[in-house]
Order: C-alpha cells, then structure tokens, then sequence
C-alpha cells in the first residue's frame, strides 16, 4: 500500500469524527430540552406520569442517553488505542450503564410510573458516571482532545445527567450545563478535525 493510500485510509474521512459530533449535538439537544421542561413545568415533582410534559420529560431520555453513548464509542474510537486498556474499560462501563437507563424508561413510558424497575434506573446513572469519569482519565492518557473535554462531560452528567434536579448535585435546570458541556465537546472535536485535515 502506497503512502498516499495509507493517509486516504486513515484520514479524516475514515474517522468517527461524524458520529462524535452527531451523539454531542444529540446529547447537547436533549439536556437543553430536558433542562426546559425542568424550569418550566411540574416535572419531575410526582412520582405519576401525568400530563404531556411528564411523558416529554421521561421521552427525553433515549435521545440524552444514546446520544451520550455514541459520543463516548465515537471519541474512543478517535484515541485510536492511546486511551489503552482503561478506555476499554471505560466504554464498557458507558455502555453498560447508559443501556441500563432504556428499561426503565420504556416501563415508565407504558406504565405511567416513574419509579418502574426499582433502583435500576439509579443503578445506571452510577455505573455511567463511573464509566465517564474513567473515560476522562483515559481521554486526558490519549491527548488526542483539550484536557477538558473528558472533565466537562463527567461533571456535566453528574450535575445535569438524567436524575435532573433530584441528582447528588443537580438543581432546576442543570441541564443547561450538559449541554453546553456537550456543545463545547463538540466544537473541540472539529476543530481537531480541521487540523488533522490541514496537516494533511
């Protein structure tokens, strides 16, 4: 294989930069969404899902979740191995532990009980933000993105993620912090993308 295969190859193109932007804008789309409904209606105040807003409330999660999940598989992807095995084990946790949000979810959907499946739903947040905060460490090991990026998401999911305002550190509207962080991510990742297509 020639040089100039093995750059076409392994360029830009070829990299997850698409769907590491798509699951950020996706995430930053849903946590904007969900922190709107948080200052702006009852939700999550009641343990019933009610009226429309609480379905939009609990509807919201899938985008949130998958989104976030994509993001992460995208940027490991990216670390292309520099991440090393912590990044492994770091994405497993992410997939785990984001997946882990879809049943009860769908059960609250049907059932119209936010509280479907028990401590399942609380398990996953945990396991997830586990999962982030090792996939920070491993994003700060590969240098591929700013040392932030990895930080702003952990912190982001924990203060904003899906508990809402009922989380360790949430408040109305916190949110508005993941997305931002994700929106920032997102940026940091085509400005890479530029420079790697400018050094080509």
């Amino acid at each position: 294989m020639t040089t100039s295969a093995t750059q076409a190859h392994t360029g830009p193109a070829r990299l997850p930069y698409g769907p590491a932007q798509a699951g950020l804008m996706t995430g930053a789309a849903s946590a904007a969404a969900l922190a709107l409904l948080d200052l702006f209606t009852s939700v999550p105040q009641h343990d019933r899902l009610i009226d429309l807003a609480d379905y939009a409330f609990t509807a919201d999660g899938f985008p949130l979740v998958l989104g976030m999940l994509v993001s992460v598989a995208a940027i490991h992807a990216l670390h292309g191995g520099r991440d090393g095995r912590l990044g492994s084990v770091a994405l497993v946790l992410t997939t785990v532990g984001m997946l882990g949000f879809l049943p009860p979810l769908v059960v609250s959907l049907v059932s119209g009980d936010t509280e479907s499946l028990g401590p399942v739903y609380l398990l996953s947040m945990l396991v997830s933000l586990i999962g982030l905060v090792l996939f920070a460490v491993g994003l700060l090991r590969a240098g591929v993105l700013p040392w932030w990026a990895g930080p702003s998401l952990a912190v982001g999911w924990v203060v904003g993620g899906p508990v809402g305002e009922d989380g360790p550190l949430g408040f109305r509207g916190s949110a508005l912090l993941l997305a931002a962080a994700c929106l920032a991510v997102a940026f940091a990742v085509a400005r890479h993308r530029s420079a790697l297509a400018g050094d080509r």
